[in-house]
């Protein structure tokens, strides 16, 4: 293996600031310090939502003040180049994908991660062999399989809860935003790993023809959300089953549901108080008051119906869950639909992450294209 710099480059952010402000610039390589510690040369990163929440100050009043300048990103593909002495299961050339482990619960979202650099620090635990017949671009969407799997899985239990024992096979299902990262990738675990009936999702008027040509054979349904008031006026209330919810907004999604059955699994609403105590460390405790009330919000719009909602937040950690999401990538079950732009690519890395962050625009999952 080649000699590891000193340096290297990365995103940052040296205050906060939208992604139209931030930089590539030198900073120092990080250096393994726990014995489970792994350094990669990363060849591509992916950049969330989440990402450019927290750079924008977001939660600043809530979890404290970053420091900076901030390096970006949480999750990678790359090859190991160095291990801890604790590591047993990679070894330098290995080619992985890889979390940051500052984001198991309760995460320290203050963490200065930088996944979007030539090199990372990566923990064993969250650390996966990279299928072979996966390109390094391919792989910076699993943490959305892991989300999946976990938010349908949570969904199944409250369907067994209203009574409905015989799973998702051939039931209609509702994902809204079909060509977002968290959509598409939902979609595809939908329709080929739970086998649903009919499937259907919304994009904007231009993104309508990009459906088909992205997700072949699996959407049923799409809704050009831009030409109704309602999502009532285009999909009958009362004819879903099952809503996979991605996006802001989760009680305009009631009205579609069966009201004896129906279920919400969300990756985008407010989580209860307690999971809200297990996914971060302790918050000011007004932060507990707005996640009961926004429970009690939701009860009343599913008022004199059945419908279950629950939120649920991705959680890497489960190592069989990353499994699977892999194996899901090596079988093919799940292909990915990403934009991808050069690190060095500065104006299409701010163009890109903007998108991302005001949810407009992009196409799938942004990936910084690195080595």
């Amino acid at each position: 293996m080649a000699k590891v710099p000193d340096k290297m480059r990365s995103i940052v952010a040296t205050k906060y600031c939208w992604p139209t402000e931030w930089e590539v610039a030198d900073m120092p390589v990080p250096t393994i310090k726990n014995p489970k510690d792994i350094l990669i040369k990363v060849h591509a990163a992916g950049i969330a939502t989440g990402d450019t929440q927290l750079i924008r100050g977001a939660t600043r009043f809530i979890i404290g003040n970053l420091k900076f300048p901030h390096k970006i990103g949480i999750e990678a593909s790359g090859v190991v180049v160095a291990v801890g002495s604790g590591v047993t299961n990679f070894r330098p050339g290995d080619e992985v994908v890889a979390f940051a482990h500052s984001h198991i619960r309760p995460m320290d979202l203050l963490a200065d991660c930088g996944f979007a650099s030539e090199y990372t620090i990566s923990r064993e635990p969250f650390t996966l062999h990279k299928p072979s017949t996966c390109d390094f671009k391919d792989m910076c969407s699993i943490a959305n399989v892991v989300t999946a799997i976990q938010t349908i899985e949570m969904g199944l239990r409250l369907l067994r809860q209203n009574g409905v024992t015989d799973g998702l096979e051939g039931k209609t299902v509702f994902v809204p935003g079909g060509l977002s990262a968290t959509g598409a990738v939902g979609i595809q675990v939908l329709k080929n790993v739970y086998g649903v009936g009919k499937l259907i999702t919304t994009v904007s008027t231009a993104k309508v023809p990009l459906v088909e040509q992205y997700l072949p054979g699996l959407v049923d349904q799409v809704v050009d959300y831009t030409k109704y008031k309602k999502l009532t006026d285009a999909i009958p209330a009362g004819s879903v089953d099952f809503v996979y919810n991605t996006q802001w907004g989760v009680d305009t999604t009631f009205p579609l549901l069966k009201p004896e059955t129906g279920v919400v699994a969300s990756i985008a609403s407010v989580p209860t108080a307690e999971l809200m105590r297990k996914m971060l460390p302790p918050l000011p405790f007004f932060m507990y008051w707005v996640c009961s009330l926004a429970q009690w919000y939701y009860w009343f719009k599913t008022r004199g119906t059945n419908i279950k909602h629950e939120f649920h937040s991705g959680n890497p950690a489960v190592r069989e869950d990353l499994e699977h999401a892999g194996e899901l990538f090596a079988t093919g079950k799940v292909k990915p639909v990403n934009r991808v732009v050069e690190l060095e690519d500065l104006e299409a890395v701010r163009r890109e992450a903007q998108n991302v962050a005001t949810g407009k625009g992009g196409i799938g999952k942004l990936v910084i294209k690195i080595a």
